[in-house]
């Protein structure tokens, strides 16, 4: 007689096949970041006018990263830090003194728009300039435009 063995082999169950559900609508792209603020720009400002006083030339202004006015004559360029800088987004107090020379520069300003641009056409500081000696007097006040301009 013959003896026979049968072997049942299981085989494992396909797995399950899981389908995404669509979201009802995609989900918008976050927005852009704001726009660098002209407050916050390092670079330097220059005025429409170039006055002078005291035999020195005012050539620019400097608000990042640190506030300071330039003056310059033949071959000398000096450089007047603002002990006083008060800088916002929408405006600028700055107050330099210039003792060697014996004056104080006096800026007060607002930004036209509070955006960085890059047109070198464009005004991007509006300010009241005074200038005044020791004793108090002024020696220049105008109202000034500024154009701004990347590091050198």
């Amino acid at each position: 007689m013959g003896a026979g063995a049968v072997v049942i082999l299981r085989l494992p169950a396909p797995a399950p096949v899981v389908t995404e559900q669509p979201n009802a609508a995609p989900q918008p792209p976050p927005p852009p970041p704001p726009p660098p603020l002209q407050s916050e720009a390092e670079g330097y400002y220059e005025p429409s006018y170039k006055f002078t006083v005291s035999d020195r030339r005012f050539t620019r202004l400097t608000l990042r990263p640190q506030a300071f006015v330039t003056f310059s004559r033949p071959g000398i360029r000096d450089e007047v830090g603002c002990a006083d800088a008060r800088i916002n987004p929408a405006a600028v107090h700055l107050r330099c003194e210039f003792e060697r020379v014996g004056i104080v520069v006096t800026i007060e300003g607002q930004f036209p728009s509070r955006s960085v641009t890059s047109r070198l056409d464009a005004p991007v500081l509006d300010a009241m300039v005074t200038v005044t000696n020791t004793r108090g007097e002024t020696l220049f006040r105008a109202r000034e435009s500024f154009y701004w301009h990347e590091p050198d």
